[in-house]
């Protein structure tokens, strides 16, 4: 009779759900990262169509070296300091800052310095901006006020620093020592390249520190009523890289108006040299930032080996009192080791005289008989022992030369 076994069930899980969340998570992580790159992107491109780029660029341009020497930021580490208010914004800032007098202790301290703007440029305002200031001094909440601000106010703001900054007298006296004897720096205005006559100009800005770029100028003139006209002007940065000043060469070069096909060729044979030349500059840079990188990786993932430790040297001293502690302590340790010698063959000699003694007891009739054998042996004994103490004394000042002159030789 054949009993079939029952078939056991083993429940299992359902993975499914758990999986289709880490999609919805991964999904979630790829949307929100391509939305902040689409968001900063878009905010480059807002900033990027503002005249106040450019002019905020061309005055670190030109007063880069006042405001500070060791502050050398490009054109788009400026933007993005802008867009996300980090700390190459913080830092721009405070250059500037420190250049209006007085300055504050506080500069240095964490967002101590949005405190130190507001104060300075709310007496100002009117002067070197148009509009209502973003944001004014409140008992510290004007810290978290300009974190959320959109990247076009604070382009305003940076903006009005740098025209506070330019009316210093340091700045003044930047410019006349620049320009003395009729040397005109071409860095201290923007190159224009040309324009088709009626709204459009093309210009050319930058260093090498910063960058180079073209900015395309329009401006619109329409009446409103008969006796005001209102005036709309935007510049537009065109290129900033050396692909875009070529897009933008061959769109001039072949375009019908012959001022803008002028254009192109001065841009061809003008900037694109130029750009060219710090693209390079620019890459051996990261080559060598790379290389650097790598060799510091490279010491760091090696494992660390125990080397021989160095041999201490003697230091050399030529003082007769070191020399003559030297050798006392020399006669101090030769001594020493001669009286060991000396108590061992005493402790030998009693030891045998014990021995002899006892042997004697029992041949008490051999003694009798030959009591000047005995003597002449004592006799004896004392010689070899007064012998042997001048040998002793002679081998113990050898070895004490032979140290001397090994110390002297290490020396």
């Amino acid at each position: 009779m054949v009993t079939l076994r029952q078939r056991t069930t083993v429940v299992t899980r359902e993975p499914e759900p758990k999986m289709e969340e880490e999609r919805l998570c991964e999904d979630l992580t790829i949307l929100s990262s391509d939305s902040d790159d689409s968001s900063s992107d878009s905010a480059v491109k807002h900033l990027r169509g503002r005249w106040e780029l450019a002019s905020v660029l061309n005055f670190f341009n030109v007063f880069g070296p006042l405001v500070s020497e060791k502050l050398k930021l490009t054109a788009e580490e400026i933007e993005m300091g802008l867009i996300e208010s980090n700390t190459t914004n913080a830092q721009l800032h405070i250059a500037l800052l420190k250049g209006i007098p007085p300055v504050n202790k506080t500069l240095d301290d964490a967002n101590a310095w949005i405190t130190v703007l507001c104060k300075k440029l709310a007496p100002w305002w009117p002067w070197i901006a148009k509009g209502e200031i973003p944001i004014t001094a409140n008992k510290g909440e004007e810290i978290s006020e300009y974190q959320r601000l959109d990247p076009i106010n604070r382009l305003k703001i940076l903006k009005a620093l740098c025209e506070l900054r330019v009316q210093q007298d340091d700045a003044r006296t930047y410019i006349q020592e620049n320009t003395k004897e009729g040397d005109w720096d071409s860095r201290f205005r923007k190159r224009k390249l040309g324009g088709d006559g009626k709204k459009t100009s093309y210009w050319f800005d930058g260093n090498d520190i910063q960058g180079y770029r073209i900015y395309r100028e329009v401006n619109d003139i329409s009446k409103k009523n008969a006796g005001s006209d209102l005036s709309c002007l935007s510049w537009e940065t065109e290129a900033t890289n050396l692909d875009e000043f070529q897009r933008v060469a061959r769109e001039l070069s072949s375009s019908k108006a012959s001022s803008l096909a002028a254009i192109g060729g001065m841009i061809e044979t003008e900037a694109i040299p130029v750009v060219e030349k710090y693209h390079k500059k620019k890459e051996r840079a990261m080559k060598k930032k790379m290389k650097q990188e790598m060799v510091i990786n490279v010491n760091f993932s090696r494992t660390l080996r125990t080397t021989r430790s160095c041999r201490n040297r003697m230091p050399a001293t030529y003082t007769f009192d070191e020399y003559d502690k030297m050798i006392s302590d020399a006669v101090e340790e030769s001594e020493e080791t001669d009286g060991d010698e000396v108590e061992g063959r005493e402790q030998q000699s009693a030891s045998l005289g014990s021995n002899d003694s006892s042997e004697g007891n029992k041949m008490k009739s051999t003694e009798d008989e030959t009591p000047e054998i005995n003597n002449e042996d004592e006799k004896e004994n004392e010689k070899s022992k007064e012998d042997a103490e001048p040998k002793e004394e002679f081998g113990a000042k050898n070895r004490l030369r032979q140290r001397v002159t090994r110390n002297s030789a290490i020396c």
